[in-house]
Formats: structure tokens, sequence, C-alpha cells
């Protein structure tokens, strides 16, 4: 990395180098068997340089490839985007933090092997006939970022992750739930996805009627992400800057439910957005967005923070666009780490006891459909359940919700103690399971 640094420094004004180590330990299951188990190492290198005000960027998997690095970075210079961000001057070698487990670090094929076998025998033990494949993996990731303004961070990172694709048919009908989990430390969320499994496919035997209109949706926290994406729009310091976020120039008012508090929390040490410092090297820090209903802060990464004459949130992160994950080819741009949505007071019993007429929303096809620069959200229902009573009487099809996140956030009717960590195709979140009252329905 300081020979890149250095050929850099001659031909740009200003340069960073990004450069990750992975080590990732996969099993994966088809049918419920194991299918194949291979571990895979891989490093990454990044360079961002700046030349006569413009940004030009390149990447490589080979560490030696140095020159060439550096050539196509000055070149995409030529052609680059203006750009004003400034490289920060930290410098600390954070080491093995709260988000490496050494336990995880340890973990063998046949350990991986072991839980997996559990998670999926849990499953197919309840339903023998289910198609189920599945993944248990471990990785550890050594992250170092340094710059020509002497900028020099490193740290070492572990994830421990799950993940199950199951397929149930029902009499000329199925029901399917894709699902994981994901984790800096050792713990019981592979057997929590299965057990979650077990539980939403015993609701899925019969599907039954549902009425539609403006209703009372519970939005468990896998289908959250339908909910996240609109968020994300609002909350982002880049549309703050260029006025497509509708909370430009918004903070201090109120926005949401006295009782729903949002932040940015990279320092929750066992979820997997969780890091001491982003991709840009600027140190991360719990970032209040709305609290208590009231709006507080956009999150920014250098590049829309300089744009904006703000300091970076520590929001700088490698991808390609909100609906990957990490990118070693992407330069870094303004995402959250972890969203994290504070607990309510009721039980999941309490909350779904107090529904005479509603749906629960459990996972969706067509989240981020919409106008989500309006704050609109539109979502077909991918697996649901119809609450009468206050009893879950049975699955919902050809459901539809929609609606407007600003409309939506006002009429918060309830949020679980319970908080669940997901690791969606959208970004990551800890959430309760959060009930609104007046929600559009639509049956066909």
């Amino acid at each position: 990395m300081e020979r890149i640094l250095e050929l850099a420094k001659q031909r740009a004004d200003h340069a960073e180098v990004f450069r990750i180590e992975r080590n990732h330990l996969p099993v994966c299951y088809r049918g419920g068997k194991i299918a194949t188990v291979e571990a895979e190492d891989m490093v990454g290198t990044t360079l961002r340089v700046i030349v006569n005000g413009r940004l030009g960027f390149s990447s490589t998997t080979h560490p030696t490839e140095a020159e060439e690095l550096v050539d196509r970075a000055v070149a995409a210079a030529q052609v680059g985007p203006e750009i004003s961000l400034a490289f920060p001057d930290v410098v600390v070698r954070y080491g093995q933090t709260a988000v490496y487990d050494p336990a995880v670090a340890a973990l063998t094929a046949a350990d991986l092997i072991e839980t997996g076998n559990a998670m999926v025998g849990t499953v197919l033990a309840a339903f023998p006939d289910i198609g189920i494949s599945a993944e248990m993996s471990r990785a550890i990731e050594n992250v170092t970022v340094m710059n020509t303004h002497g900028g020099h961070v490193s740290y070492s990172k572990t994830l421990y992750q799950a993940f199950a694709a199951i397929l149930m048919t029902l009499h000329e009908d199925r029901a399917e739930l894709e699902h994981g989990y994901s984790g800096t430390h050792l713990d019981d969320g592979p057997m929590d996805v299965a057990n979650q499994a077990v539980w939403r496919f015993n609701n899925c035997h019969r599907v039954v009627p549902l009425r539609g209109g403006r209703l009372p949706v519970i939005f468990t926290s896998l289908s959250f992400r339908g909910i996240y994406v609109p968020l994300y729009f609002a909350l982002n310091g880049m549309a703050a800057h260029r006025k497509t976020s509708l909370l430009a120039e918004r903070i201090g008012d109120k926005v949401a439910h006295e009782a729903f508090s949002i932040a940015d929390d990279p320092a929750m040490p066992t979820l997997p957005g969780s890091c001491p410092c982003d991709d840009e090297g600027v140190p991360t820090r719990r970032l209040p967005l709305i609290e208590r209903g009231v709006f507080r802060n956009f999150f920014y990464d250098l590049r829309a923070a300089g744009l904006a004459g703000v300091a970076s949130t520590g929001n700088g992160f490698k991808k390609g666009s909100l609906y990957e994950g990490f990118r070693l080819d992407a330069p870094p741009s303004g995402y959250p780490a972890n969203f994290v949505l504070e607990p309510g007071e009721l039980t999941l019993e309490q909350m779904i006891g107090d529904i005479k007429h509603g749906i629960i929303v459990d996972d969706v096809i067509g989240a981020g459909q919409g106008n989500n620069l309006n704050g609109e959200f539109s979502m077909s229902v991918a697996l649901g359940y119809k609450v009468e009573n206050g009893e879950i009487t049975g699955r919902i099809k050809d459901v539809m919700v929609a609606g407007n996140i600003f409309d939506l956030l006002p009429n918060l009717r309830g949020m679980t103690r319970q908080r669940f960590s997901e690791d969606t195709l959208f970004g990551r979140y800890l959430v309760p399971w959060t009930c609104f009252d007046d929600v559009s329905v639509a049956t066909q």
C-alpha cells in the first residue's frame, strides 16, 4: 500500500488507498444436503486520486499491481467528476476491536456443518417435504485505509452468517421464504432463522380471503426493508444537498410519532454493519436521525459533506448502489452502517391481540418500487397473514400495501420489545416488529 501511495503522490494532488483482506469459509446446502465446502481468500485494493480537482478511481485484486492501478486511476481522473473533499488525517490502528470475535475466527468447516445441519434439520423435522437450500459461513476481514494527508487506519472484523431459501408446496399453491442472519459474534442467529421459519410456515397451510381497505398492518423485521428504502432517500445527505430529500431544511421538525426513534449506529458490536471507521477512514459514531419523532440529522460521506459544507458522519461505504452489498470496484458513497430503531413495549402476542381486522406483512416483492424520493412505497406481499379478532387465521395472497413513509410514521400503533437484526439486499438494520394504523391494503 505504501508503494501505491508513493507512486500516486508523484502524479496526483491527493490520493487514498483502500485494502481489504478477506478469508471466507462457506458451507452450502442444496435440497437439505451439503453441496459444497470451499474456503475463499481475497485481497482487494482500490485507489482514489484527485488530479486538478477531478476524481479518478481504480481497483484490483492483484496485490502486486501497483503501477497499473495508479495508471488507471490517473487516466480516469482526466474525465472524472469535479470533486471537493479532504481525506482525513486520522491515524488509528484499531486492531481486534468489539467487531472481532475470536470464537468466530476459530470456526472450522466441521463447526459450520454442525450448526448448518441443526438449522436445516429443525426445518425438515417440522416439514419433511419442504424444499430448502441454505448456507452457513464465517469470514475474517482486515481493512486498511491510507491517504496522502497522513491518514492511516486499520481494523479486523469477523462475520458469522446463515441463510435459508425455503419452498413449501401446498395443494397446487406454494409459499416461499428467503431469510438470513448476519452478525459479528458467535450466537444463536442460525437457529433463530430455523425456528422463525417453522413459525412462519405453520401459518401458511390455509389461504384465507381478505377484505382490503385502510387497515392496521404489522411489518415484521424482514418486511421492514420496504420502509427502509424511502427512509434511506429521505435521510441521505447527498439528497439533502440536491434538495431531492423531503426532509431538506426540516431539521427540528416533527416527522413521526413520538415513540419513533431511529439512529445509524456502527458502534453496536454484534451488528453486521458495525465498524470503527468507514471505508474512507473516518471514525464512525452513533448518529441520531429521528429522535422521538423529531428529525435530527442526515448522514454524509466525504463527498456529500464537502458539497454541503459540513463534516462527514463516517458513512462512506463501498456499495455500487442501494441494492447491492459491498463492492470492491465501487468508490465510497453515503450509506447507513446499521439503522437501529428503538424498541416498543409490546409482546408480539399483545400486538396481534389488539387487532380486530388487519394483516401481518412478513416478506415482500418489489421493495424499493414506487417514487422513493417522494417517500412513497409500494409492495406486493410475498408472505403475509390475516389477523382477525386478535388471532392469525391464515395466509393471504394477491395483496399489496402502499403509501407514503411520512404519512405512515405518524400513525405508529405500537412496536415489540424484541428487536431483530436483518442483513438485506437494501441494507442492514435492527428493528422491532412495527404496527401502523390506516395503511392502504389492496386485494386482487
